[in-house]
C-alpha cells in the first residue's frame, strides 16, 4: 500500500464518518485507526485484540462498539471499507 492509497482511504473514512448514521460513523472511526494501524506497524504484528478494541471504542465516545471494532479490524486487514456508497 502506498502512503497515496492511504490517504485515500483516510478520505473514505472521513466521509463515514461525517454521515448522520452512528453506526456507519462509528465503522468508519474503526476503520480509520486500523488503517493507519496497518499501515504503520509491520505485517508480522497481530492487531489488538477485540476487548482492546472495544476500550479503544468507548475511549473515542463510540456509541457502537461492535461497529467500531469491526471498522477496525477490515482496516487492519487492510480490506476495502464495508460502508461504501
Amino acid at each position: 500500500m502506498t502512503f497515496g492509497e492511504l490517504e485515500n482511504l483516510i478520505l473514505l473514512a472521513d466521509r463515514m464518518i461525517v454521515s448522520c448514521a452512528p453506526r456507519k460513523a462509528d465503522y468508519g472511526r474503526g476503520y480509520q485507526s486500523g488503517i493507519k494501524y496497518h499501515f504503520y506497524n509491520p505485517q508480522t504484528e497481530s492487531p489488538p485484540d477485540h476487548y482492546l478494541i472495544a476500550e479503544m471504542a468507548r475511549s473515542n465516545g463510540c456509541r457502537n462498539v461492535h461497529a467500531y471494532a469491526r471498522g477496525y479490524h477490515d482496516g487492519c486487514k487492510g480490506l476495502k471499507p464495508e460502508y461504501t456508497d
